[in-house]
Order: structure tokens, then sequence, then C-alpha cells
């Protein structure tokens, strides 16, 4: 069975994504000199406010965060434990007026990869800001998760579980999408396929498009041979599918086949659907307040679709996320519910929970 597969967007945890920095500095003359110095290693993004760079840490990974020490509101401090909160493996350098000792002990004890007091030398500092952008993405290579969605259909998973994989991506993980058919029962193959193409470049994921017939995707030997090919190719740490619990014979059999191509990886979750039942039970409650507004772009990028699929109203979209998160503290949330969880592969699959065993948690969980 033939596969269309191919970048939609540069790999966002590897080498060819040119570099970004965030630059959290009050001093608008030097945030100036320092962001033109910069430009000739990434993308350099300048705020002067710790509140608003906080935010900025939710929407894309960063290769390095450079934050004065003595900002207004949140300090270079806290928001150098905010990065590290928000992404683990971002390097980070704090700048200080100050040259006392017990600064610099103060940054590295705060997880500042680094501390260099002002004036800077701006030999010195690019040579700092290259070492912390190699430094990221050491860490990155080092602990990568490998993410897999895959839907019967174009859209299904960035229905299901775009503002999720918008987080993932944000977290530096590699993330693929497998759809297995061209979606010609529902508009004409060539415009899906670049509608898909134009989605996943604005996630940021690579995007593997396979040729099975819509509604004729089986549970069976072809859909599970796809499934496992790429499964073989990227080696998934975590998978993400349609639920068994949808009126949708395409989906159930996604459902089924995935089970059975993915019986050693450790994470599966299934995702809901516009077709999902009302027996979809999730007991995973991911937050996506900081993405629900580009899943909505991303939704838009399948035109086709949005002028005829009333399911596809963004309104409609925000409620259902807005409902969800009656579980969590949070404001929007994507469900999953739990077919597998561990750190470890296996060799056996294991049953969705039945909905007399399942306890809900209270608060949202992190990806």
């Amino acid at each position: 069975m033939p596969i269309t597969q191919g970048m939609a967007h540069a790999n966002t945890g590897g080498s060819a994504r040119r570099p970004a920095v965030l630059l959290v500095e009050n001093d608008d003359l030097l945030a100036s000199v320092v962001t033109a110095l910069l430009t000739t290693l990434g993308d350099v993004h300048w705020t002067p406010d710790g509140e608003e760079a906080e935010r900025l840490l939710a929407t894309r990974p960063w290769d390095a965060v450079l934050a004065d020490v003595e900002l207004p509101g949140m300090s270079g401090l806290d928001l150098v434990r905010a990065a590290k909160a928000a992404q683990p493996h971002v390097a980070t350098l704090i700048l200080s007026g100050h040259a006392s000792f017990d600064y610099a002990v103060e940054a590295i004890r705060a997880g500042a990869d680094d501390y260099v007091t002002k004036p800077v030398e701006p030999g010195q500092l690019v040579t700092k800001v290259e070492e912390l952008i190699a430094l990221t993405r050491e860490r990155r290579a080092a602990d990568r998760e490998i993410v897999l969605a895959i839907g019967a259909h174009p859209d299904d998973v960035e229905i299901g579980v775009g503002g999720l994989l918008l987080r993932h991506v944000a977290a530096g993980h590699d993330v693929t999408i497998l759809t297995l058919s061209g979606g010609e029962a529902g508009g004409e193959p060539a415009e899906r396929a670049a509608e898909s193409r134009r989605a996943a470049e604005l996630l940021g994921a690579r995007l593997v498009h396979a040729d099975l017939m819509d509604r004729s995707v089986s549970e069976g030997g072809s859909t599970i041979a796809t499934i496992k090919g790429v499964i073989d190719e990227i080696g998934p740490g975590t998978i993400y599918t349609h639920t068994a619990r949808d009126v949708h014979q395409d989906h159930r059999g996604v459902h089924s086949a995935t089970l059975v191509a993915a019986r050693g990886i450790p994470r599966i979750y299934c995702y809901q659907a516009p077709s999902t039942t009302v027996e979809f039970l999730p007991t995973r409650f991911v937050a996506i307040d900081d993405f629900v507004e580009r899943k909505l772009d991303v939704i838009d990028a399948y035109a086709s679709q949005t002028a005829v699929r009333h399911y596809l109203d963004p309104e409609l979209m925000r409620a259902t996320a807005r409902y969800w998160a009656r579980f969590t503290q949070s404001r929007y949330v994507e469900p999953l519910e739990i077919i597998r969880e561990s750190d470890v592969s296996t060799t056996a699959t294991q049953p969705a929970a039945e909905p007399s065993k399942v306890t809900i948690p209270t608060m949202s969980e992190a990806v």
C-alpha cells in the first residue's frame, strides 16, 4: 500500500529549525543592542515584561531564554523557574547589573544555566547564547518524546487532539500525523490532501498520508500494516487514536487496528470525534488554554469542510473544550480515554476501562 509522506514543517526539535531566543529585558536600549547581536544566531523575541514572557513560554519551543534579574513584577529568577517548569530542556541565562557572587549563586539555584553581569561584552554574549542553544538541543535530543496521532480521515486528528499536539510541539516533541484515507467520501481528495498538508504545517508536525479507501478502512490487514509501518519507522512512545465508542465504522476500524499494530507502545490514548457516542468515557483531561485559538486556526485550514460541517463551527468547538474543563481547573480541555499508560514497552494490549471502574480526576493532567 503506497504511502505519501513528508515534512509538512521543519522538525520542531531538530537542527533544521532556526533557533528561537526569548529576551526579557526592560532596558530598551540594551534590548535593541542584544537583539541585533543575536539575530545572527536565530529569531529573537524581546519583551520587557516578565508576565508576558511567561505567557510566551507556552507558544513555541524556545532554544534560549535570557532574562534581566530585576524586572517589573515577576523577577528574572521567577521567570527562570517558570521557564524550567514550562520547557524543562530550555537553557537560561540571567543578566544582572550586580557582580556579587551571592547573586550568581541565587541565579544558579533558581535553575539558570549561566549568569552574566552588565555591561556585557558582545562577543562573549554571542558565544554564551550559542552554547545555550546547543545545550537546549542536546537535552531535547537525549530526552525527546516521539508522538504519533492516527486518524481515519483528514481533520480527524486535528479535531480530537489539535490543541494537545500543539502543546507537544511547544514542548519540543516530535509529532507525526498519520491520516489513513483521502476522505474522498467527504470532498475532493486532492483538495483535502492539500488541506491536510497545510494543517500539519500550522501544527508543526510531520504528515504521513496513506491511501486506504474512505468508508472502507477496516480493522484488518492493510490498516494494521500501514499503522505498523509508521510505528516501526518513527518509534513513538505515545499514540493517539480513535475511540471504539464511535458510530463511524472507519473510526472503530482504526481503533482496533491501532491496538494490534501498537501492542508494544507504552502509552495509547483515544480521542473524541464528532461521531463519538455518549459512551465515550475520558479519564485524562489535558489543558489547552494557551492553544485553543491556534487549534481553531488549524481547523480553518480545512476550508472545504468548515463550509459544510456544522460541528466545525468555532463556537461549538470552544464550547466542547469548555465543557470538558468542568473536571479540571482549566478553561479549555481535550479529553482522552486511556488504553495504556506506562513508562515501559509492553507486548500485550489492555482493554479500555469499563465505566464502573473509572475514576475521574479533579485536576487536569500534563501531557
